[in-house]
């Protein structure tokens, strides 16, 4: 079986694909988490009183649009159910 990833004389190494990262709407943010759309703005909201620094920044995917990548909002939820237990 050939490696892919052993240069030979003739061929060259293929370049790892990309991984692209996939890209929650608020609705989906919503669903996963189970907070309210207006928790999730107060939560990125400096001001606020629920303010929470550890909650994902969305990415601003054009005008009027955003998005938040879907690794960081099940990390910040990996990190919530770890803390049940400290």
């Amino acid at each position: 079986m050939e490696n892919l990833n052993v240069t030979t004389n003739n061929t060259l190494a293929q370049p790892a694909a990309i991984q692209l990262p996939r890209m929650l709407p608020l609705k989906d943010v919503v669903y996963y988490t189970g907070l309210s759309s207006t928790t999730i703005y107060d939560m990125l909201d400096k001001k606020s009183n629920r303010y929470d620094p550890t909650f994902p920044i969305q990415v601003k995917l054009s005008k009027g649009r955003v998005a938040w990548v879907e690794s960081e909002i099940a990390e910040w939820l990996q990190a919530r159910i770890a803390a049940r237990y400290h």
